[in-house]
């Protein structure tokens, strides 16, 4: 009879949609870790293997931690749907055992739950193989790691949280217990861990770790490259010791299950049931009922009603779906763990200012929202027919619309519904870490229109493809084949976004800048696909089944007669809108800017590379001194530059040729007195320009310049973020020329330079090399320079450039500064302009300044401390402080990193700037 049971069991497990769900989920999830570098799991790979032994283990070490909720969702069903369907009396009073009953349902639900974890192991072996991945990060097929993975660490842990659950389901026979329990046990599991930091014996704490967490971090700790690559665990020592003390526990509440368990039909525990009868009449008896009058009315309320009547049926029926409640309390978790751990650097929490929370939930949450959208299509377009009970709701007299909106607008609902739960997910984490600047507004710009339009319009495509097949099946793969395709769309270097659906560029926020620049393209391209998924809604409406008759010619004479004047005028009006919007957009992607791929930047560097690679090292003079007049333009994202060099030649010969390199993308006209153009490549940005007489040792040489940046409309996707509306950051390295050849813009990817055929790059010159010893680590074009620049900004801005203020002044409503540097600098300087905060102190006269936005406060003054107490151990174990001030000065996020220039530290806004320092016991990386 337990046979029997289990076999019962696992096909009706497998019959219900939660197992295919599940399983798409977490294939996609190790898929896109394994595939690309957008999605982590457990941590970035760095140089290991996608498919080392490490990753294998640690992929299904962390998605087993899901186990706690999936596996629950299968044993609490295996012993509450009994009582829920009141079905307990008759297996209660049949000849089955306790033993034959708790077994067959338990091992079922087990192997059932297990079985979602083949979809990790699959994506692991598929992903390896996709075409993309460069082979040189893939190791030889290997499958002791997957055995051992899986059996040593998927395994023991689903058990253990099965028998967990099992006991609690099968003790109270209560859904809500179950989960609540579920809820308590990730609570006391971080609490347990918190506590188990300060014990003594870090054996002890490593042992009790019931995920496996601690033994895997604990032995793979100190690993090599070489090791991760090629080692599993070795199955003894502490790791054997915490899984058997678990698989032990797991037993143990097994046997307390089938102890205490009972096999009666009335329960105490939250389960009585109504099973006497009253003994009265019924009313109703001999009664004589009226009919009641009613009036026909089928005008525009009339349909709203029905619209409406539709809304609150299926939002109904989604949110009391198991799977819909699973899915979520998984996004949840996943939102949860990214909103707790993001930007940690050294272990150091951060302010969880609200741009991070959105971050957290586009990162770890959206993507099961696509999942639910994908299945929820498929269920509420098929609902009815499931049921066999579309024959009557489709005889109804109801507009067709009123159906088909009316099902859509209530996964729209539920889709906000989640939306609404990860917000608040996120907000929890700002409360319990006592940050209280919620920012509401921006989760609502963020969450609710800038991925809440995306995820309604992918919604949009899944529902169209449930119609316009009419078979369940192929329209989940329709919408299988538009997640995977956006990861293979970009792997293959189809970019632009006017051929990838419902994919607008990305809008990066900033707490200096906004959204700013990044709004325009969203704007346009969701306008854009918005008009396409309001024509494939026509297109959906005009073949929307009903009645019996599915057969495709059926199905086109049905939408021809629905083809009246009003659907053909909105139709023409949507192409004709669609087209106009593509070309508009068309115009500023790739006739005011030039749109490249990927692999085509690629290509012109290896170009360029193979061109002019012959004349690196070519002896070329040497710029000295540099006079620049610089003109940033926010609103507009444009800076104009006017600069003098002052050339020497420190070589002892004769130089005849000057080698000029810009930027291709930016324009560049050069000045140099008795030269002629002898190579003209701006496609490559690379110059010629020859002497009329050489240039001889010791000799100096003016080179008057001019560039520009003027970004004009919008990109495809904004490769430049160093020119903004507030915030701008740029250096010399983008809008100033060079001389001689530059290596810096060689590709330095392994793999490309094997694509194209290019010797692998040379990391470190020999220490003898006396070309390589004449340069330093900056740049080769100069050794130390004198600066004095120029830079204007709009009036409500500070510009700031390395150097000492020599005079600020106002003219045409344009705000000027002008540095001058007192001693030779490096050859390596930038411009930021912004609307800042200032504050000020001092070090022994030496002036410190902090320019910050006023959003960014908290960290200003240890910024100050960290400064002076550098200078006074600087001083008294080196040498004086060769400046006569020091500035910090945010940027915006668009980078993460901190870089210090003479006497000027740009200093992103994403990490110092918003540190959590209030606990003592953290690494202040800010002050250090």
């Amino acid at each position: 009879m337990t046979w029997e049971i289990f076999k019962f069991e696992v096909k009706y497990h497998l019959r219900q949609p939660l197992f295919y769900i599940l399983f798409v989920i977490f294939f996609f999830l190790t898929f896109g870790a394994v595939t690309s570098e957008g999605i982590t799991i457990g941590g970035a790979l760095g140089n290991v293997n996608r498919n080392a032994p490490f990753v294998i283990m640690q992929f299904l070490l962390v998605m087993s931690t899901f186990g706690v909720l999936t596996t629950t969702a299968y044993v609490a069903s295996a012993i509450n749907r009994d009582f829920e369907l009141n079905t307990d009396s008759l297996f209660f009073s049949s000849p089955v055992t306790k033993r034959q009953y708790l077994a067959g349902r338990f091992s079922a639900a087990f192997i059932v739950s297990s079985l979602i974890y083949v979809g990790v192991v699959t994506a692991i072996m598929v992903g390896s193989k996709m075409p993309w991945i460069d082979k040189e990060r893939l190791g030889a097929f290997v499958l002791k790691p997957y055995v051992f993975s899986y059996f040593a660490i998927v395994v023991p842990n689903l058990l253990l949280f099965g028998a967990i659950f099992f006991a609690v389901a099968a003790l109270t026979r209560s859904l809500m217990a179950t989960y609540t329990s579920v809820a308590a046990f990730y609570v006391a599991y971080v609490v347990s861990r918190v506590s188990l930091r300060d014990i003594e014996s870090e054996k002890l704490g490593v042992i009790l770790d019931p995920f496996g967490f601690a033994p895997f971090v604990r032995t793979t700790r100190y690993w090599t490259v070489f090791e991760k690559n090629t080692n599993v665990l070795p199955l003894d020592g502490m790791f054997l010791w915490n899984r058997l003390l678990w698989l032990g526990l797991a037993l143990v509440l097994l046997a307390l299950t089938f102890v205490f368990f009972r096999m009666e039909v009335a329960t105490a525990a939250g389960n009585k049931k109504k099973r006497t009868a009253t003994g009265q009449d019924d009313p109703l008896d001999g009664a004589t009922l009226a009919l009641p009058k009613v009036s026909q009315s089928f005008d525009t309320m009339t349909s709203l009603r029905q619209y409406l009547t539709t809304v609150r049926v299926e939002t109904g029926a989604i949110l009391k779906s198991l799977p819909f409640i699973i899915i979520l309390l998984l996004a949840a978790l996943n939102t949860m763990g990214g909103a707790v751990f993001a930007n940690r650097i050294f272990g150091t929490e951060f302010y969880p200012v609200t741009y991070v929370m959105v971050g957290a939930i586009e990162g770890g949450f959206i993507f099961f929202a696509v999942i639910i959208a994908a299945f929820y299509a498929g269920e509420i377009v098929w609902r009815e027919r499931l049921i066999k009970l579309n024959e009557v709701t489709d005889a109804m007299p109801a507009p067709t619309w009123t159906i088909w909106a009316g099902k859509l607008t209530a996964l729209f609902i539920t889709l906000y519904i989640a939306l609404t739960v990860a917000v608040l997910t996120t907000i929890g984490v700002q409360a319990v870490k006592h940050y209280t600047h919620f920012e509401l507004g921006l989760y609502f710009r963020g969450i609710f229109l800038v991925a809440g339009i995306q995820l309604l319009m992918i919604t949009v495509l899944m529902f169209f493809g449930q119609i316009i097949t009419n078979n369940r099946y192929v329209g989940f793969l329709i919408a299988l084949f538009y997640i995977i395709s956006q990861s293979v769309m970009q792997a293959l270097h189809y970019e632009h976004r006017l051929y990838a659906v419902f994919d607008p560029p990305p809008m990066t926020y900033s707490d200096m800048n906004g959204y700013g620049h990044f709004t325009r393209p969203f704007e346009w391209f969701s306008l854009y696909w918005t008009i396409f998924a309001a024509i494939l809604l026509i297109v959906g409406h005009l073949f929307w089944v009903r009645g019996t008759e599915t057969a495709l010619s059926i199905r086109t004479r049905v939408a021809r007669g629905r083809f009246g004047k009003p659907v053909l005028a909105t139709l023409a009006l949507l192409v004709l809108a669609f087209v106009s919007t593509g070309c508009y957009i068309f115009y500023n992607t790739n006739i005011l800017n030039h749109y490249t791929t990927e692999n085509q930047r690629d290509k012109q560097a290896a170009e360029t590379e193979k061109l002019y690679k012959k004349y690196d090292r070519i002896a070329q003079p040497r710029i000295t001194d540099v006079q620049a007049d610089v003109d940033i333009y926010p609103d507009k994202r444009w800076v104009d530059v006017r600069g003098t060099y002052t050339l020497v030649n420190k070589t002892a010969q004769p130089i005849r040729d000057l080698h000029v390199v810009m930027s291709p993308d930016v324009p560049l006209s050069v000045q140099i007195p008795g030269t002629t153009l002898a190579q003209n490549d701006p496609t490559h940005g690379y110059f010629i320009y020859r002497l009329a007489q050489p240039l001889a040792p010791g000799a100096t040489l003016p080179m008057s310049f001019q560039t520009h940046v003027h970004n004009q409309g919008f990109e495809n996707t904004s490769r430049d973020n160093t020119i903004v509306a507030n915030g701008t950051f740029v250096n010399n390295f983008a809008i100033f020329p060079h001389l001689g050849y530059v290596t810096r813009l060689e590709l330095q990817e392994a793999h490309k330079r094997r694509k194209y055929g290019l010797a692998p790059v040379v990391r470190m010159a020999k220490i003898d090399d006396p070309k390589a010893r004449m340069d330093n680590q900056i740049t080769r074009d100069a050794d130390w320079i004198n600066l004095d620049t120029t830079v204007s900004t709009s009036p409500d801005q500070i510009a700031i450039a390395p150097g000492y203020l020599q005079k600020e002044w106002t003219s045409n409503g344009r705000r000027y500064f002008r540095y001058k540097t007192s001693s030779p600098i490096l050859a390596f300087w930038a411009y930021l302009s912004a609307r800042y905060e200032v504050k000020r102190s001092e070090w022994h006269g030496i002036p410190i300044e902090i320019y910050y936005d006023p959003k960014h406060a908290y960290n200003v003054d240890r910024m100050i401390y960290g400064v002076q107490k550098s200078l006074d151990y600087f001083t008294a174990n080196f040498s004086p402080y060769e400046h006569k001030q020091v500035r910090i000065l945010e940027f915006p996020r668009y980078a993460q990193f901190a870089q210090s220039f003479p006497n000027t530290i740009p200093f992103s806004e994403s990490i110092g700037f918003i540190a959590d320092l209030r606990n003592k016991e953290a690494i202040d990386y800010v002050f250090y």
